[in-house]
């Protein structure tokens, strides 16, 4: 997502996956953040401005935008005010990775750009975007860290659905590797610097039951830093999806 996700910002083993796919098992639980990182959210003043320049850079540096003398990449420029930054920094509070949230109805978002044949889940929505992570750090689970915090906040904020722009063969990976209830929901488009499609993610719990069941450990991990009341109050199934199984215990957040 940068405003989409190309292979070019995953980690190599993610990237192995793209061509891998007959023999792609589900991905178990993520590796834990390294010691010396932690998760910020980022609302503004000097980090924030941290955060767009280490976006900027990148997209720069991939041909997805033009510089900027603002060091913004100036086509999410709109949605500023809409966004918050979710980071992982290292113990100089320097940036490893980012993800944007951005928040409103669907023609309001960068995704509005694309057709859209598929209106199931209603406004409000979040839109995932400018997740770029340092090449330093790629298969330390930053990744999926800085996606289950997007993720939280979206419920959190009350949004309906997680939107984003993807390439074709990311939207298999999170389908098939991680058994996410990601689904197509529009055309393919060129867009800065690629073809991706448009993608929703329901949030839905009871549209979460079938992971639950074919990926428990990743589900589990994610249950840990969700509260035993946002669980009831989303309807989110237990590790192993309903029946006769265990709720984790919720561990102490890196992200406050």
């Amino acid at each position: 997502m940068s405003s989409f996700l190309s292979s070019s910002t995953l980690a190599p083993e993610t990237q192995t996956r793209q061509v891998d796919r007959e023999r792609r098992s589900l991905s178990g639980r993520p590796a834990d953040l390294l010691d010396h990182h932690r998760l910020v959210t980022i609302t503004g003043g000097p980090m924030w401005e941290s955060a767009e320049r280490f976006v900027h850079d990148t997209y720069v540096e991939l041909g997805y935008t033009a510089p900027s003398a603002r060091k913004h990449v100036e086509e999410l420029a709109p949605y500023e005010s809409m966004s918050i930054f979710h980071a992982v920094v290292d113990e100089d509070d320097q940036i490893v990775g980012t993800v944007r949230n951005i928040f409103g109805s669907y023609d309001d978002l960068p995704v509005g750009k694309f057709h859209r044949i598929d209106g199931v889940d209603p406004d409000p929505l979040c839109e995932l975007s400018s997740l770029v992570v340092s090449p330093s750090v790629r298969s330390t689970g930053v990744i999926e860290h800085l996606y289950r915090t997007g993720w939280l906040d979206a419920f959190r904020m009350g949004c309906h659905a997680v939107v984003a722009i993807i390439d074709d063969w990311l939207l298999d990976v999170f389908q098939q590797n991680y058994g996410l209830p990601f689904r197509q929901i529009g055309s393919g488009r060129e867009y800065m610097g690629g073809v991706p499609v448009p993608v929703a993610l329901s949030l839905d719990g009871t549209d979460y039951d079938d992971l639950a069941r074919r990926n428990p450990l990743f589900w589990e991990w994610v249950l840990e830093e969700v509260s035993d009341s946002e669980f009831e109050e989303w309807a989110l199934p237990p590790v192993g999806g309903n029946g006769p199984v265990r709720r984790p215990s919720r561990q102490l957040s890196t992200i406050r």
